[in-house]
């Protein structure tokens, strides 16, 4: 899988999906539907697991649910976290108290989207595969400012899967 330098962060996380237009990913490309297999690649990496991106990549592309028709869904990501040797410790609404890392799966105000996050200095954390992911935010800010809620339900649709390595 050919990814563009800009797409990796100096310390090796995929960033910046936007540009990875030649990545197949179900009948469609990374660009467009890949959030979910960057920010399972990313707890991977966080984590220190011995997966490689093309491993990751290759098992969310040939998997995704109708072709990624419907984008990734959050049971896939799931499968995949444990696929690669993490579990989940729990999932959050508005509340990351004790997270250290997880996934974010939050409503653009477009579209659902998938980022991995992982805690930084004080109360702040970082937010991979986001234009804001070279800086630490407070989760209260970045809920103000980035999630929306659904055009129908009038609702945000957030939830965070708290990760940790398998026991």
């Amino acid at each position: 899988m050919y990814l563009p330098q800009q797409c990796r962060t100096e310390d090796g996380y995929l960033v910046r999906q936007s540009l990875m237009k030649d990545v197949p990913y179900g009948f469609f490309t990374a660009a467009k539907k890949g959030c979910g297999f960057l920010a399972v690649y990313n707890a991977v990496r966080y984590f220190g697991l011995p997966h490689s991106e093309d491993e990751v990549h290759r098992y969310f592309h040939r998997s995704v649910f109708l072709g990624g028709l419907l984008g990734t869904t959050v049971f896939h990501v799931a499968r995949g976290v444990r696929r690669f040797g993490l579990r989940v410790k729990g999932l959050r609404y508005r509340n990351l108290t004790g997270v250290d890392a997880g996934i974010l799966w939050y409503h653009t105000g477009k579209t659902k989207h998938f980022v991995f996050l992982r805690r930084g200095e004080e109360e702040k954390f970082h937010y991979y595969n986001t234009s804001y992911a070279h800086q630490e935010m407070p989760f209260r800010d970045f809920y103000s400012n980035f999630v929306k809620h659904t055009p129908l339900l009038k609702l945000p649709i957030m939830l965070t899967l708290a990760l940790g390595k398998k026991k």
